[in-house]
């Protein structure tokens, strides 16, 4: 008889370091040596994958088994036990029953006398033995998802790398503080959007400055070069309440334990724990991003042209302002509600008419606005944005040396870095709020007639009275009479 070709194939995931010894590589491979040393067979390669799962066979080593298989290098293949081979049912199965007999190769797993050149009644067990390995598997999968929610729900960070901006506390495991060189990012990119009012035109901006992309600051200094942002990129950043300083996890979640590809969660499957971190933006920059994002999303019907759609609505029943087309060219907003009959009231305004008023009412706040002598550059902030930056990073420096120097106490350094904190985010809300109202007086000024993208940035909402009488609410806070 031909001596065997043997080839030793061990196995170790994570889930199987937190068990027995016995389950080690070291362990696996002493114990199938000495098999095969009792049996006067010489082993001719050893393969090993650590820390892989078992819930695939995509694992490098054993493709490399797989590989001297079908060269002839190895004839006999020997595991600790079956679970080593594989943890998922169908495809251990496959290669015990299919693919090793193919290729006139033995199999044998030594601690459950599992041997395809022995035979016998064993084989019985081996489909009811494989579906213990996967539910073995499943269990552990489901185990460690519910820690992990528990841990998520507790306000505690579990990714392996932050959303770009922040980075782990060395301190405080779980917790996220700013990284001082990609947050800028973060604020550059919420104020761009407010500005331009699109997740593309933000995308387009970014790339023009060479900014890296979340990708590249992932994959470290050597990947630094300026990439290509994209409209998703930008959204996926815009609608993360983790930057205003609610943790957010649960986002994204794989098909199932046996499938890598991961999927979308709808909102409300998200896990959201408030106010655990230091924001990068406020919450009423926040809150005016998601609102601008939830009008642009509401795209009206190409050709339709109408500069109020998804900005009217009727004040009496909140339906959405449809559309009819009048004599000649005029163009008149009906509640739709009304027009289903679920709304008492009659609406019938024109929409040329509902237009001008909105403009004049932006002309009338932007007169009682002091203007500046040159227009704030908007789509490009540059080194007035940078000034608060600059002079909280003074400020801190400053805490650390007199609290290095014992000028402090740790208690004071405390307070005065928390005081110091409050005072940073007072400026840049009333820096926004500022921006906000001066920007809206400007382009009210300029513009004779407004366009879709103006409305979207200046006004928030429309509501269209009985009367034809008009409740406007803006996106910035009216100027107060001095």
């Amino acid at each position: 008889m031909t001596e065997p070709k043997v080839g030793l194939y061990l196995r170790l995931s994570r889930e199987d370091e937190e068990g027995e010894e016995s389950q080690s590589i070291a362990s696996q491979r002493e114990y199938l040596r000495q098999y095969a040393a009792a049996r006067g067979w010489t082993v001719a390669a050893i393969y090993a994958d650590d820390g892989c799962t078992g819930t695939n066979f995509n694992r490098p080593e054993f493709r490399r088994l797989l590989e001297d298989v079908e060269s002839g290098k190895i004839n006999t293949v020997l595991t600790k036990d079956l679970s080593r081979l594989g943890r998922d049912q169908i495809g251990t199965m496959y290669y015990y029953q299919i693919y090793f007999p193919q290729r006139k190769v033995r199999y044998i797993a030594v601690s459950e006398g599992i041997d395809t050149g022995a035979g016998g009644a064993v084989e019985l067990m081996l489909p009811f033995l494989a579906a213990a390995n996967d539910f073995y598997t499943a269990d552990i999968s489901r185990k460690v998802r519910t820690a992990l929610e528990v841990r998520k729900k507790s306000g505690r960070f579990i990714g392996a790398q932050p959303p770009i901006g922040y980075r782990k506390d060395p301190d405080a495991p779980g917790h996220l503080i700013p990284d001082p060189e990609t947050s800028p990012v973060i604020a550059l990119l919420f104020r761009t959007f407010l500005s331009c009012g699109s997740v593309n035109g933000t995308a387009r901006m970014l790339t023009a400055r060479g900014i890296p992309t979340p990708s590249q600051h992932k994959k470290g200094p050597q990947s630094r070069f300026p990439g290509l942002w994209s409209g998703t990129m930008v959204r996926r950043i815009l609608t993360n309440p983790t930057y205003a300083g609610h943790l957010t996890q649960n986002r994204v979640r794989k098909v199932g334990y046996k499938v890598e590809k991961r999927v979308a969660l709808p909102r409300e499957d998200w896990i959201v724990v408030p106010n655990t971190h230091q924001p990068l933006v406020s919450q009423q920059v926040f809150e005016r991003t998601q609102a601008l994002l939830a009008v642009r999303s509401y795209t009206p019907r190409a050709g339709s042209g109408h500069l109020l759609t998804g900005l009217a609505f009727c004040a009496d029943c909140g339906s959405p302002m449809s559309y009819v087309r009048g004599r000649g060219k005029t163009c008149y907003m009906v509640c739709q509600g009304s027009r289903r009959g679920g709304c008492s009231s009659s609406h019938c305004v024109r929409e040329d008419a509902v237009i001008e008023t909105i403009r004049r009412r932006l002309a009338a706040l932007a007169a009682g606005i002091s203007l500046p002598a040159k227009p704030p550059q908007a789509q490009f902030p540059q080194a007035e944005e940078r000034k608060p930056m600059v002079r909280w990073t003074d400020t801190v420096g400053r805490l650390y040396r007199d609290r290095s120097a014992g000028l402090l106490t740790e208690k004071e350094f405390c307070a005065l870095l928390e005081e110091a904190r409050r005072a940073r985010t007072a400026a840049e809300q009333a820096r926004d709020q500022a921006g906000a109202a001066c920007e809206a007086a400007l382009r009210a000024e300029r513009l004779e007639r407004l366009d879709r993208d103006t409305l979207i940035a200046l006004v928030e909402r429309v509501a269209v009275r009985w009367d034809k009488a008009l409740e406007v609410r803006f996106r910035f806070r009216k100027p107060e009479a001095e």
